[in-house]
């Protein structure tokens, strides 16, 4: 029987219902990635997430707490090599906070097996809950994230596909989840920058416009301990103002950090990215196992991971939607296939 956290979902709702009527509405986040989107069903096979975005007028004597937070965050983002950002200008800045829920499912290639061949992703699967602060202004954005999950049973990946595969999808059922990553309470700090490239402003009254962005960002906990660089470049008709990280990531979410060029009179929009990444991975509990318990997982990690994304995206009004593909290089020695998977982003703010 498939288990749902419910009380996860009670708590999302319950913050998005207490919101101040004053406030401006939260923007709503839905991410799912698949392998299956790509054709196989393996290794990172399924990531879904749920998250709530809501800004905050800097203005206002409200949410001592928050505000408090979030200008100290603004002087990590925009001070020293930053301060061409503008951050000093308080009507550029936006503040907002965050709520997320992400659970994430590993598997091996064979199936059939009581636990992973050797030499194959060993089974996991992790699930948690995010709280994030974020300033923003037209150049760049910064995010600051506390996730706190837990691998094992408790993340309830096996039952969750289990109840798809025998309900939906009618794909084989994994036998070896009984020998999946032991469950280990996890506490993990995520920053996440990104940048608008400026020079690609050249475009913006050209037939097909161009924007993107830089990102670095870094991640400590018995989680996931990494640091990570790359590039996203967009390329369309009618190019939207917000971007939003297209696949799961936990500690990433969509923000406005690009000149609003859309036509008032025009809300459709429609484009194609492309992105890379290189990230240098120092512990990966889903790999290396559990901090606090011996296990073995039967592999070693690799240290250096690198993403190749393409996608397209649509966007009307309030709604956006994208469909993305990436390709991802090994992540542990041994692996025979670099691994493809597929992901789907909705992101939605009320009044449509």
């Amino acid at each position: 029987m498939l288990r749902i956290p419910l009380s996860l979902i009670c708590i999302l709702t319950t913050i998005v219902l207490k919101v101040d009527a004053n406030e401006p509405p939260p923007r709503v986040f839905v991410q799912w990635d698949n392998d299956l989107l790509s054709g196989s069903d393996r290794d990172y096979t399924n990531g879904a997430r749920v998250a709530f975005v809501q800004d905050l007028d800097p203005n206002q004597k409200t949410h001592t707490f928050l505000q408090t937070s979030l200008y100290r965050l603004r002087g990590a983002a925009g001070g020293g090599l930053l301060d061409d950002y503008r951050f000093n200008d308080v009507g550029s800045t936006r503040f907002s906070w965050g709520v997320g829920v992400t659970q994430l499912m590993f598997t091996p290639d064979d199936f059939s097996t009581p636990a992973a061949p050797q030499g194959e992703r060993p089974y996991a699967g992790w699930a948690g809950l995010e709280f994030s602060l974020h300033v923003k202004n037209d150049h760049s954005a910064s995010s600051v994230t506390l996730a706190l999950g837990t691998t094992g049973p408790n993340s309830y990946a096996g039952d969750s596909q289990t109840w798809v595969h025998e309900n939906l999808s009618g794909s084989p059922l994994y036998q070896g989840w009984d020998s999946q990553v032991p469950g280990e309470l996890t506490v993990n700090l995520h920053f996440d920058h990104k940048r608008r490239i400026d020079w690609l402003d050249c475009s913006i009254d050209w037939p097909i416009e161009l924007d993107g962005y830089t990102e670095w960002g870094a991640a400590l906990g018995n989680f996931r301990t990494d640091a990570y660089l790359g590039g996203v470049v967009r390329a369309g008709y009618n190019l939207p103002a917000s971007y939003a990280t297209p696949r799961v990531q936990i500690g990433s979410y969509g923000h406005a950090v690009f000149a609003d060029a859309q036509d008032d009179d025009d809300p459709f929009s429609i484009f194609g990215f492309a992105g890379a990444r290189g990230s240098a991975v120092l512990h990966d509990i889903t790999l290396d196992g559990p901090v606090f318990r011996d296990f073995d997982t039967g592999v070693d990690r690799e240290p250096f991971v690198g993403e190749l994304l393409v996608g397209v995206g649509i966007s009307w009004g309030n709604i956006d939607l994208s469909l993305s593909q990436t390709l991802r290089t090994d992540e542990f020695k041994g692996q025979d296939k670099n691994q493809i998977y597929g992901s789907v982003m909705l992101r939605a703010q009320w009044p449509f």
